[in-house]
């Protein structure tokens, strides 16, 4: 049996350029329906140093941080307890969260450059390092700002949901082929990047309204623990194992019903909670394309095979790669 938890990954507090509190962001989180959060401040583990990490009710508060250079490279830490440098070279950082006990997720990897609007691309430069444990492949901010029209501000602020456009392709393939060089899983991760900061006159992008839109959907084989770093360990061990599945919320009719993908007896199952476009992969390539809720696949060769859901055009769901190996 398998225990459903669902969370936000890439949050930002006053601590760094938030505008909200660790305390608020809890309580707009429990209003959302999540079990757990990760803050990921700029630079910062001020909120776990003054011990704001822990339980918020029936709410898990993990706090890391998003090493920022001024330019790129931006790296999601979890699990340590010193800053690191941000000048530092990216092998190094991977390397110094490592050496601290901690997992670490590459950032937004593949912003765009060719923006029509002001805000720079705060890229992943060099796709040939190794090190890792797995990448964001999906964050909103970094997907709206690159289809965001400065000319057409306010249609971008109020349809801000439906303008986004998913994972890149070049992400997609990025993580795809980083599957393929190994046995491992290398996981996927669905962030926020919630600052909750003013556009103009308009405050768009509130925590509470972020919460419900792309969601990691966690699948644990226990349930959390009581004990706050017993419940951690599960959290981040889940996470760094790709037991999760990245849903955005925005387009699920009941946002507790949860995509079950596994794969039992060399046949791969996928229901879904509402009919989508579902496109099922191998070791990165499409082998299965249609309109369903439910699907069954038998007679599979050995590989890793994930899913994506659009609704209605839309992104919606992106699975981890489940694998299967030769007898």
């Amino acid at each position: 049996m398998k225990y459903l938890k669902k969370g936000a990954f890439h949050l930002h507090s006053s601590y760094s350029d938030g505008t909200g509190t660790i305390k608020e962001i809890a309580g707009d989180s429990k209003k959302a329906g999540l079990d757990w959060i990760v803050i990921t401040d700029h630079n910062s583990l001020s909120g776990l140093k003054n011990g704001e990490e822990g339980w918020y009710g029936s709410l898990a508060v993990i706090i890391g941080n998003e090493i920022s250079p001024d330019t790129c490279n931006h790296y999601l830490a979890v699990g340590i307890n010193e800053e690191i440098p941000p000048e530092s070279a990216p092998e190094d950082v991977i390397k110094n969260v490592k050496s601290g006990g901690g997992i670490g997720f590459v950032a937004h990897p593949d912003e765009s450059t060719t923006r029509r609007n002001k805000f720079p691309a705060l890229r992943w430069t060099d796709w040939s390092i190794r090190g890792f444990d797995g990448i964001e492949i999906w964050n909103y901010m970094s997907d709206w700002t690159d289809n965001y029209n400065e000319r057409l501000g306010l249609y971008c602020a109020l349809a801000r949901h439906s303008i986004l456009k998913g994972p890149t392709k070049n992400t997609l393939k990025w993580w795809d082929d980083l599957n393929n060089e190994t046995d491992k899983i290398v996981p996927a991760i669905g962030g926020l990047d919630t600052h909750a900061f003013s556009f103009g006159v308009l405050r768009i992008f509130p925590y509470l309204d972020s919460f419900k839109t792309i969601t990691n959907y966690l699948y644990l084989d226990s349930q959390l623990s009581s004990d706050f770093s017993q419940a951690k360990k599960q959290i981040l061990n889940a996470l760094k194992s790709g037991n999760n599945i990245i849903v955005n919320r925005t387009w699920s009719k009941n946002s507790d019903s949860a995509p079950d993908f596994r794969l039992e007896n060399k046949k791969l199952l996928v229901n879904l909670p509402q009919k989508a476009a579902l496109r099922i992969l191998r070791n990165g390539e499409v082998i299965v394309e249609k309109k369903a809720k439910n699907l069954e696949l038998d007679n599979l060769l050995p590989g890793k095979y994930r899913f994506e859901a659009y609704y209605r055009n839309k992104p919606w769901i992106f699975s981890n790669p489940l694998s299967l190996r030769e007898s």
